[in-house]
């Protein structure tokens, strides 16, 4: 299950039956895979993740599944930040 963070600008991705968490991602700004002011998410049948914010960020970001995978547990942003 995936949660949107408005506060701390982060998607966190629970176990639904026991609330572990798996993962984390994400970070507050303006570029792709960063929010201002995350606010919901849906999925679509094919897996991708789509978010959409409030605030300043007023915008829809898609999230194009690539399969499963080892990923480590806290992403971030994958590109170096200027």
């Amino acid at each position: 299950m995936l949660l949107p963070d408005g506060t701390n600008e982060l998607m966190w991705q629970l176990n639904r039956q026991s609330l572990e968490v798996l993962g984390v991602w994400g970070n507050a700004g303006h570029r792709a895979g960063e929010w201002e002011g995350i606010h919901s998410i849906a999925t679509d049948s094919k897996g991708n993740i789509y978010t959409s914010e409030t605030y300043h960020g007023r915008r829809l970001q898609k999230f194009v599944y690539k399969g499963i995978g080892q990923v480590p547990r806290e992403q971030g942003v994958v590109w170096p930040k200027k």
